[in-house]
């Protein structure tokens, strides 16, 4: 169920009170989305959620109603209207049914950010057997929202790791997945997971450190192997 954590949201070019927010929207025809951080007024790394956005649209065949730029003055007059110096933003493309324009929509949603114990203690996980039908692209799934968030809430889990039909882990329900042996960090390949905008950030970090970087393909036994995972 889609909410707006603050009192105004955006629908195409209109400010709508946090009330009109329709809370299954995404889940009528298809629905691109991004989500991403606001720190102290500014969207981090914009840029490199429209170039996602715009491959997303691209891997379904559907065209984008609104350029970067008009984009990007929707997304800054929802952070000045609101008044937030820190929070997520989540915006979508709506396209209802063929034939129907599509409608864009931007809103501030709930944000769960590690407190410096989880970090330290690390977290518990639930391995799921599902799989994306097309990883690369952002696009809302209600049955895969539905058995990951069933998944961790049955166990009590803070993330579900995603084994597909080989056994083997490629990512996590809403996060990417790494792994550490010795001074090589594992990953699973571009193609077969969502190119997280962190988990470019991650695999430049590793290597500007000095770390080599491997894209490979993790079975479970080799993931209970590793010295370390994040």
């Amino acid at each position: 169920m889609e909410i707006s954590y603050q009192n105004i949201w955006i629908k195409n070019n209109q400010q709508m009170k946090k009330e009109e927010l329709p809370p299954d929207f995404i889940e009528q025809g298809i629905s691109l989305y991004e989500v991403l951080r606001v720190i102290q007024g500014v969207p981090l790394f914009l840029e490199q959620h429209l170039e996602r956005l715009k491959n997303s649209a691209k891997l379904t065949n559907l065209d984008l109603p609104l350029n970067d730029n008009e984009i990007s003055q929707r997304l800054q007059e929802l952070i000045n209207s609101n008044q937030v110096e820190n929070g997520n933003i989540k915006f979508a493309i709506n396209y209802p049914a063929p034939g129907k324009p599509a409608d864009f929509y931007a809103y501030f949603v709930e944000h769960d950010y590690p407190s410096q114990d989880v970090y330290r203690q690390g977290v518990k996980t639930v391995l799921v057997h599902v799989e994306r039908p097309n990883p690369n692209a952002k696009v809302d799934r209600a049955d895969y929202r539905k058995t990951v968030d069933e998944a961790k809430l049955k166990t009590g889990s803070y993330e579900a790791l995603l084994v597909d039909r080989e056994g083997k882990v490629s990512e996590g329900g809403r996060s990417n997945l790494f792994m550490v042996k010795g001074d090589v960090v594992y990953t699973a390949p571009a193609d077969k997971v969502l190119k997280g905008i962190t988990r470019q950030m991650v695999l430049a970090a590793c290597k500007n450190q000095g770390y080599q970087v491997a894209e490979k393909e993790i079975s479970l036994e080799e993931m209970f192997n590793m010295d370390a995972i994040f």
